[in-house]
């Protein structure tokens, strides 16, 4: 016979070969013996088994392997069943945790050891809305297709979307933010605090821009910006909201923000038609002037129309080059390019992707000029 020693403080195995025959003669009889006290393969040692059929070699433990193996599946099947059974106030003997007979109180030991939270429901989308933004993208992706034949235009698409409104945020409405603080801290020393931005009428910022424009240059090219609503407390109040966190994570493509404890309604412009506003009187003070427009609305007079006014009107339709707000409430914007209406699929990215575009057919085919 050959013994086996396995000893757990030298994680090593020792193999002797006695040659000791079992009583009754079998010289197939096994006997493996843990020297140790401690662990659990202390626990098992093997009487000499006896194999009377050709088969007995799938049945023995002949290498180290093996034995290891056999040893650690005992090892965890012993630590269940103390799990299960041993340490616990349980009345049952099953040796099992999820032992279908006990109460909550035969686990409080076990349990008691961890912390549980609730789980929150998956927001899982639709397949309604999967749909629905497939649909989308292949209605973009046509009309992308007219302008350019580059199919992979549209892979980045949300990149370019992402960086456009960091540019918004960063070139026009956090500056813009800064000038209406710097003005309104001008007015009040000037002793004119009844003309503070967000507060005094639109009319009334023009009539100061005109008397004070020796002393406030700035509040000239302010007050455009601003011509937008005669709820200037709403506009001021929502521009500051939108030039926080970098990238107008508060925008509402077609809706805006509280005011005064009541929600956004359509007496109120949407935060689209803020951000087209401020991006056109942008374009308007980057342009030379035009004699043509002597109100120093270069760019908007000639690049962006908007409902009720018809493409076409201000100039003849070969010239057309233009943003066309069609719908105000929703916001909903084309683009006209060489008497072609190129819409872009209606929701919240409408009026940026209708700017990229706009930007795009610039840079590729205008030679990157206006005019």
């Amino acid at each position: 016979s050959t013994s086996v020693t396995y000893s757990p403080s030298s994680s090593s195995y020792s193999k002797v070969s006695s040659f000791s025959h079992s009583p009754n003669g079998s010289p197939h009889s096994m006997s493996v013996a843990p020297v140790d006290s401690g662990g659990i393969r202390s626990h098992y040692r093997f009487s000499p088994i006896l194999y009377n059929n050709s088969n007995y070699k799938d049945d023995c433990i002949t290498d180290v392997k093996s034995l290891d193996t056999f040893l650690r599946n005992e090892e965890e099947k012993q630590h269940r069943v103390q799990l299960g059974s041993s340490d616990s106030s349980s009345p049952s003997s099953s040796p099992t945790f999820w032992n279908y007979s006990r109460s909550m109180a035969d686990h409080a030991q076990i349990l008691r050891k961890f912390q549980y939270q609730l789980a929150c429901r998956s927001q899982a989308p639709s397949a309604h809305k999967d749909e629905a933004d497939l649909s989308s993208k292949q209605a973009a992706e046509e009309v992308w297709a007219r302008v350019t034949m580059n199919r992979q235009l549209l892979d980045h698409m949300d990149s370019w979307t992402a960086k456009f409104r960091n540019w918004i945020n960063d070139t026009i409405l956090v500056p813009l933010v800064e000038e209406m603080e710097s003005v309104s801290t001008q007015l009040r020393r000037m002793g004119c605090p009844e003309l503070q931005i967000g507060e005094a009428s639109i009319s009334s910022l023009k009539q100061a821009a005109l008397v004070k424009a020796p002393l406030i240059p700035t509040l000239n090219a302010l007050v455009p910006y601003l011509d937008l609503t005669p709820n200037q407390e709403y506009l001021v109040e929502r521009i500051r909201e939108l030039s926080q966190g970098g990238c107008m994570s508060s925008f509402r493509w077609n809706g805006g923000g509280d005011f005064k404890g009541r929600k956004w309604d359509t007496d109120l412009p949407t935060d689209s038609s803020i951000l087209m506003h401020v991006f056109c009187t942008y374009l308007d003070s980057r342009l030379p002037p035009h004699p043509k427009y002597p109100d120093g609305k270069t760019f908007t007079s000639q690049h962006f129309i908007q409902t009720p006014d018809k493409p076409g009107t201000r100039t003849s339709n070969e010239n057309v080059f233009c943003i066309y707000q069609s719908s105000i409430n929703p916001p909903h914007y084309e683009l006209i390019y060489e008497c072609h209406v190129y819409s872009l699929p209606k929701g919240r990215n409408n009026m940026f992707h209708t700017l990229l575009m706009f930007l795009y057919i610039i840079k590729t085919k205008e030679s990157g000029m206006l005019g």
